[in-house]
């Protein structure tokens, strides 16, 4: 299983990440999530806020790639894997609780990432798998 490092886990907690999905057809969308943290070394989450195009790609195909980069370094990282959304228990209320700070409203999910694959997409190795 690949491992998400700390310099990784900095880049993800400090940039703009983007999810990349699809639907059932393979039509890919890609859009910022602005709440994605890494849980544990296998695993990033984010809250789910809109509920539209990207909810609804994740009901029909939980495949997704989380693309992050750092513009001042040229690093970035793509990681691949499989969503799972929840609509209770402890993360779920974890971005409730994040979210109503922010005066925003409960989010449609918490979406729970298991990472299979982890890319480098830094400069002086692009596209390289990193594990």
């Amino acid at each position: 299983m690949p491992k998400i490092t700390e310099e990784m886990r900095n880049i993800v907690e400090k940039e703009q990440c983007f999810i990349v999905t699809a639907d059932k057809t393979g039509q890919p969308s890609a859009a910022p999530k602005g709440s994605m943290l890494v849980l544990d070394e296998q695993t990033l989450a984010y809250g789910e806020l809109v509920g539209k195009q990207t909810y609804r790609n994740l009901l029909e195909n939980p495949k997704v790639a989380v693309v992050v980069t750092d513009r001042q370094a040229l690093k970035g990282y793509r990681f691949m894997g499989r969503a799972e959304l929840l609509s209770e228990g402890p993360l779920y209320d974890r971005f409730a609780e994040k979210f109503a700070q922010m005066g925003l409203p409960k989010p449609k999910a918490a979406v729970k990432i298991i990472v299979e694959e982890i890319y480098d997409l830094s400069v002086r190795n692009p596209g390289e798998k990193i594990c």
